[in-house]
């Protein structure tokens, strides 16, 4: 499953973060926990630090949605 499949109605938001328009740990962090758990479920190794882990996800899902638009 794609996360456009799986987070279809919270694609703008998502876009909005992974663009840095806003903080998604901040904004909807119940989104950001479901996000991350999809993620780690499909084989993203986040590396324990929240920070980091932040600029992890977002790039992932920048690449995941700029993927998706181009296809």
């Amino acid at each position: 499953m794609t996360i456009t499949a799986k987070f279809k109605k919270d694609l703008n938001t998502l876009r909005s973060a992974a663009n840095g328009e806003l903080l998604l740990d901040v904004k909807n962090p119940k989104l950001f926990k479901k996000v991350r758990r999809f993620y780690e479920n499909n084989g993203v190794v986040f590396s324990g630090d929240p920070l980091d882990d932040y600029d992890i996800l977002m790039e992932q899902i920048a690449i995941d949605l700029d993927t998706v638009e181009v296809a």
